[in-house]
């Protein structure tokens, strides 16, 4: 009997990580079989910069997981994150079809169309996805389903996902050219989002924070459906790029002091509290200065230089907040992953800028296997496993996207569960 296997890749700035799962029969979740986690080359700010060599980091990925799972794979589902994503709003309006004003299935499927119509065509954009937020039969809002209720006019609020179509060849031919097949594409956030948010928190109103090496992304939910995206091009990356000029040494030593010894809170700090850098470099590496005096910086330089970083990310996330009318009003809080997220003190200053309840997120408790260390840098291909299971599985679990409809060949009824997240 032929094994169901599913198999994620999630290509950073930093890391390339790779997910393989088997759906087992009788088992409700799929069940990990192995990771691969490599350093990634050839990416910048999540945009391919070098075919080659990210072609060689997806090779690498991928057979870490194979020899962890002793499973080889063809395909594999893909996450789409990066600083050219972009994320807007569209209508749609239809007549409802029907004489005795019953809302059919086929008069969804054409207002989402309409909604799609209205988008501006640019050959530059590829559509990802286009969620409907909430519809309005004649005056009534707020409605999650309008199928077999009555009226004359149906509308749509959705929520429209694309990102540059050059970008997205490009990646489709990195993964190709690394000897794999894309069974499909999600944007990065929705997947994270399957991994580590209940659907209590969704309703209630949260913030997925994915900090990353080189971008930070990020989807608000409310009344469980994504309310608001985006990505930000600040991460990791930056914050280390600081230190290695504040420090005057190399990036990669700069990243092991930040890993280290980074904080969020230079208060914490007094003059007697060092870093010395010889614990990061060769014996033979210059590090001295004189005779005897070793290089040392303040930990609170450090602490500073972080805190300044964050500023800048904290505020372009209350600005998009502020867009949607959601500044210090998400019940559920703010749940942060990706390695970034790891930084000591980040809970605290980030509780203390947004104004809202904040915990580092974590796969939910199906993933047990899963070492705690790297869980939260693995959220997004263990949501890619989530998201290709419901597809494949579970139509019904399933989020709507444009070029997922066109290729879907289930009857109209499962088609239309598949548009709730």
């Amino acid at each position: 009997m032929a094994r169901h296997i599913i198999a994620a890749l999630d290509i950073g700035t930093s890391t390339v990580e790779t997910v393989i799962a088997e759906i087992v029969r009788g088992e409700e979740t799929p069940r990990i079989l192995g990771v691969g986690i490599t350093p990634s080359q050839g990416v910048r700010r999540g945009v391919v910069i070098d075919l080659g060599e990210v072609m060689a980091s997806i090779r690498r990925s991928v057979e870490e997981a194979r020899k962890s799972s002793g499973v080889s794979v063809r395909s594999l589902w893909l996450a789409i994150g990066g600083s050219h994503v972009s994320v807007s709003s569209s209508r749609g309006v239809v007549a409802v079809s029907r004489a005795d004003g019953e809302i059919s299935p086929e008069d969804v499927r054409r207002v989402i169309n309409a909604a799609e119509s209205f988008i501006v065509k640019n050959p530059n954009k590829e559509l990802l996805h286009i969620i409907p937020r909430d519809f309005r039969v004649d005056n009534e809002s707020g409605i999650k389903d309008p199928v077999g209720m009555h009226g004359v006019r149906l509308e749509v609020d959705a929520l429209i996902i694309e990102c540059a179509a050059p970008f997205l060849k490009n990646i489709l031919k990195c993964v190709e050219g690394a000897g794999f097949a894309v069974e499909d594409y999600v944007f990065a956030p929705l997947a994270s989002a399957r991994a580590v948010l209940t659907k209590r928190q969704k309703e209630l109103g949260v913030m997925l924070l994915d900090l990353g090496g080189g971008t930070a992304s990020f989807v608000v939910y409310e009344e469980g459906v994504p309310l608001h995206a985006g990505v930000i091009p600040l991460g990791g990356s930056n914050i280390t790029n600081d230190v290695a000029i504040g420090f005057r040494t190399h990036v990669d030593v700069a990243e092991q002091v930040k890993k280290a010894y980074g904080s969020c809170f230079p208060d914490e700090f007094t003059k007697r509290d060092v870093i010395r850098l010889s614990e990061f470099l060769p014996e033979d590496h210059g590090v001295f200065q004189g005779k005897g005096a070793e290089v040392t910086y303040p930990r609170r330089e450090l602490a500073e230089i972080v805190s300044a970083r964050l500023q800048d990310l904290f505020e372009f996330l209350q600005k998009e907040l502020r867009r949607v009318g959601r500044s210090g009003l998400l019940p559920a809080g703010v749940m942060l992953i990706g390695g970034t997220s790891l930084l000591p003190g980040l809970v605290e200053i980030t509780k203390r800028e947004l104004r809202l309840p904040v915990e580092r997120g974590r796969p939910q408790d199906f993933f047990e296997g899963i070492d705690e260390k790297i869980a939260p840098s693995l959220a997004t291909a263990l949501g890619l496993v989530q998201w290709a299971h419901g597809k494949m599985y579970e139509p019904e679990a399933a989020t709507f996207s444009s070029k997922m409809l066109r290729a879907n060949q289930h009857p109209i009824i499962k088609w239309l569960r598949s548009l709730l997240p």
